[in-house]
Parts: structure tokens; C-alpha cells; sequence
């Protein structure tokens, strides 16, 4: 693979991401810090140019020299405090570095009359120069090679000058040599800072998408884990509660309404001719005859009861905290209706009906097979009578 399409490729040239996006990503993330950073810098590069103009006074006097410089610091301060209260309303103004550049580029135009004004103080100016290419890389928020740009145009006006007043050619490298000491000094140092920064910041990305990628496993395992305990626990077709399930919730239920002196009642259920209509209609038919019906008893009882699905046709109601009359109720209005609510089959409102068998639980009952045996002799009872109704075991 080539290294350019890896994620988070440094250019060592400009030290910035190979991947324009991941730049422009980097340039959103540090523009809060870097705006701040800015406003500051320039806030202090203006209040210097003015605190200078003391030291120009001294060597000029109130002459139009003075006023010439004074006019130039003034102008390039103006500028300076106007952009830093505009990136204060604006901090997108950093991401790009074109306006801090110009900036730059604009301060050595107005810098370079002191040579001509005050060439008496030209070792002092160079040494100015010097310390203003360093603090560009150093101090500025920028882009790495568009302040490289800068430096390299206020290196080559201070050269300028010197060689329009007259400085000869020993003198113009001496220059040279010096002023290329702080563009190089401050550029291999900011190109480590800016570096170092866009590895953190790779770093911290990479750690981000580590964990987003460990939070989403966990997720996923969780689901999972509910998916196995919800197929441990109820039936596929019905979703009800099967065999396991209920009468685990059976023991529970029965151990808490003996503690608090409640009834609790048991109910079977069996779907009337449902073996006929399976043969008349199909067994897809016959599943979503089991799915009504499921779901309208689900609907119909109380958050606290439990409807599971005994095995084939037959289903299981366990009613915690109802005494025999109020089961007795409960079940008779549940019968109704799954009377009167018919399920579409093939087109077409077919009516179900079922036989309910109900009995309260026995304080010698502590298994539900037990209670379940008394039921089923009822519900056979309730068969040989004629089916659809409620029979009281």
C-alpha cells in the first residue's frame, strides 16, 4: 500500500496531513485554540510597533521622519487590532492562513522605512528583523510553508533595503547568513510543534474511533445477549413465554403471594377445532391464527400477569394476586373477547374460540405440574361441554 493512502500521513515539508480532509478536519478541531492564540499575538505585535514609536521620538524629534514612521506603525497596529477583534466574531478567518500571510508581508513593507529613515540604527533594525522571523514561526498561528513565504519575503525586502543604502556585497551576506539563521531555527521548530500537534490529534482520533468502534462491540454483544436470553425464555412463533420461563415465573410468583396472603390462580387454555382448521387452511394459516391470538391475550391482561405457550394449541395464563371469582371474571371476558374478534385468513374473518380451565392455587401446590393436572382434567370437562366457555376447577 502506498504510504499516501494510509490515515494520518504527515507531510514533513509542511507538516500537515497528506489527506486534505484529515487537514481540514485538524484545522476545525484546533480553530477555537488557534484563534485565541492569534488574537493574542497580534494584540501584542501591535502594542510593540506603538510602544516603538517612543524610541523613534528619541532619535527623530517631532520631524516629519517621525510622523513617517509613526503614520507606517500606526497603520499596521490599526490593521493588527482590527483583525484580532474580527477573529473574535470570526475564528474560521485562522483556518486558511491567507490573511495572517498578507498581514505579515504588509508589516515588513511598513517595517522597511526605518532603514531609510534611521540608518544609523541598522545593526539594531537587523537584529529586529531577526527576532520578528523568529517569533513569526514561533509565536503566529499559521500555516507552516505560508509562513516560510512570509519570512522569505522579509528576508529578501531587508536585503533590498540594505542594497538600496548602499550596503555592499560582504555586507549583504553577512546579512543573509544571520537573518537565515532564525527562518531556519524557527522553521525546523515549528515544523516539529505542528508535527508533534497533528499526532496528538491523530492519536487522539484514533483512541476516539477505538473506543466508538469497543462501545458498538459492546452493543452489539448486549444485543445479542438479549436476543439469547429472549430465545431461552419464549417461544419463536408466539412470542408468549415458554415452558422454562413460566414456570420459573410460577415458583417466584407463588413464593411472593404466599409471603403477602394473595391467591394466585392458574388458567390452560386450548383453542377450539384448531387441528381443523389447520388441515382446512394450511399450518402457515394456523400459525397466524396463534399469533392473534397470542397477542390479544397479551393485550387484554394486566402488565403482572403471564401468558405462555404450553405446546401446540395450548397456552398457559398465571393470574398473581386474583382470588377464584375475580379469575373467574378475568377469563370469562378474555373468552368473549377472542370471540368477537375474529383473525383474516386468506381474506377472509375467521372466527376462534377456546376452552378455559381455571383453578387457584393450593398452598400444598409448590410446582405448577401440579396445579396444572387439576386444570387439565377441567379443561377436558369444559370439551365434552361443548367447548368455548370457562370452566371453574
Amino acid at each position: 500500500m502506498n504510504d499516501s493512502t494510509k490515515p494520518y500521513q504527515i507531510s514533513a515539508l509542511s507538516a500537515e496531513f497528506i489527506d486534505p480532509s484529515e487537514e481540514q478536519a485538524f484545522r476545525t478541531y484546533i480553530r477555537p485554540l488557534a484563534a485565541r492564540s492569534l488574537r493574542v499575538a497580534l494584540i501584542v505585535w501591535g502594542s510593540l510597533l506603538l510602544l516603538f514609536a517612543g524610541q523613534d521620538w528619541q532619535s527623530l524629534g517631532w520631524s516629519a521622519d517621525f510622523k513617517t514612521l509613526l503614520a507606517c506603525r500606526v497603520l499596521q497596529a490599526g490593521m493588527l487590532f482590527t483583525f484580532a477583534f474580527m477573529l473574535g466574531r470570526k475564528p474560521q478567518l485562522v483556518s486558511s492562513g491567507r490573511v495572517v500571510t498578507v498581514l505579515e508581508i504588509i508589516g515588513f513593507f511598513l517595517f522597511m522605512p526605518v532603514y531609510f529613515l534611521l540608518p544609523e540604527a541598522a545593526a539594531f533594525t537587523v537584529g529586529v528583523i531577526g527576532l520578528m522571523l523568529l517569533s513569526m514561526f514561533l509565536l503566529i498561528p499559521n500555516r507552516l510553508l505560508l509562513t516560510l513565504f512570509a519570512a522569505l519575503v522579509g528576508l529578501a525586502l531587508t536585503l533590498s533595503c540594505m542594497a538600496l543604502n548602499g550596503r555592499g556585497v560582504e555586507v549583504l551576506l553577512g546579512a543573509f547568513f544571520i537573518l537565515m539563521l532564525p527562518v531556519a531555527t524557527g522553521y525546523f521548530a515549528a515544523q516539529q510543534l505542528q508535527t508533534v500537534r497533528r499526532r496528538q490529534y491523530a492519536m487522539f482520533n484514533q483512541a476516539k474511533e477505538a473506543n466508538r468502534a469497543l462501545q458498538a462491540e459492546v452493543e452489539r454483544r448486549e444485543l445479542l445477549e438479549q436476543e439469547l436470553k429472549r430465545q431461552a425464555t419464549t417461544d419463536p412463533l408466539t412470542g408468549l413465554f415458554n415452558r422454562r420461563q413460566y414456570e420459573m415465573l410460577f415458583r417466584r410468583e407463588r413464593e411472593r403471594c404466599r409471603r403477602q396472603g394473595t391467591a394466585i390462580c392458574v388458567a390452560m387454555v386450548d383453542l377450539d377445532y384448531f387441528k381443523a382448521l389447520n388441515d382446512e387452511l394450511g399450518h402457515d394459516c394456523g400459525d397466524i391464527a396463534l399469533k392473534h391470538v397470542a397477542t390479544l391475550f397479551t393485550n387484554q391482561l394486566r402488565e403482572g400477569d403471564v401468558v405462555g405457550r404450553f405446546g401446540g394449541e395450548e397456552f398457559i395464563i398465571l393470574l398473581p394476586d386474583t382470588g377464584a371469582p375475580e379469575a373467574e371474571r378475568v377469563i370469562e371476558r378474555l373468552r368473549k373477547t377472542l370471540e368477537n374478534t375474529p383473525v383474516t385468513l386468506q381474506g377472509k374473518p375467521r372466527k376462534i374460540t377456546a376452552t378455559f380451565s381455571i383453578s387457584a392455587v393450593l398452598d400444598s401446590e409448590t410446582d405448577i405440574s401440579e396445579t396444572l393436572r387439576r386444570v387439565d382434567e377441567g379443561l377436558y370437562s369444559g370439551k365434552r361441554a361443548g367447548r368455548n366457555r370457562v370452566v371453574m376447577v
